[in-house]
């Protein structure tokens, strides 16, 4: 769908098949709804600044996020699974790890996946409705460029292998930092049980001696 194959999908989500239950349902189309809570420059340096850290070491990363202002949840995650949340209304993400999407593209219908837009009443989401092709690409391109200009170009540019099921190829781009990696790619909605799609910024571990992921195997390698 972008001539740079950054988000280069057929449909990702569930099978027609599964939302014409009833007659009625059949002429009703799902709304489409990009959600969307952007990186700002400030944001990007504040990750850039943790990828330095030892995430299998929860103190020191609790002890990171909350000198950047973030806040944990404690010692339950919130409603919807996440350790901490930043200012601007980033859901954080991970164990041994930082993942934090930013986008999140998906259809509402009756018998869908999702009846509602659950991010419309988060603090600092905006939802897009029915928004013109290209519009996840260029969420995506955007968060990109702004690790680009923090921390130079990508160290890795890998797409993603395609997958009949899915009929798309993604595209991870990279950073190293020490023994950690800076990601950020599409992955695969958890909340949705992975039938919808959403951008995310991660920081996974990864020796800095040990090569980055094949194609094949980065859909293990995300959150």
């Amino acid at each position: 769908m972008t001539p740079d194959n950054a988000w280069d999908m057929g449909d990702p989500h569930v099978d027609d098949e599964l939302i014409t239950d009833s007659d009625d349902d059949e002429d009703e189309e799902p709304t489409s709804i990009v959600a969307v809570c952007p990186i700002s420059p400030e944001l990007a340096a504040q990750i850039f600044s943790m990828a330095e850290l030892d995430w299998t070491d929860p103190d020191a990363t609790k002890a990171a996020m909350t000198a950047a202002g973030w806040t944990s949840t404690g010692d339950y995650l919130g409603e919807l699974g996440e350790r901490a949340y930043t200012p601007a209304g980033h859901l954080v993400y991970g164990d041994d790890c930082l993942a934090m999407p930013f986008a999140y593209d998906f259809w509402i219908h009756p018998d869908g996946a999702w009846t509602e837009d659950v991010w419309a009443d988060q603090p600092g989401w905006h939802s897009l409705v029915d928004p013109p092709p290209g519009t996840v690409a260029a969420q995506l391109e955007a968060v990109v460029a702004t690790f680009t200009e923090l921390m130079g170009p990508a160290d890795h540019d890998v797409t993603h292998e395609p997958r009949p099921e899915f009929k798309y190829r993604w595209r991870y781009r990279a950073w190293r930092r020490g023994d950690n990696v800076v990601v950020v790619s599409p992955g695969l909605d958890p909340h949705s049980y992975s039938q919808f799609v959403h951008l995310l910024v991660q920081i996974r571990s990864l020796p800095s001696t040990a090569p980055f992921p094949a194609g094949r195997d980065l859909p293990n390698f995300s959150w």
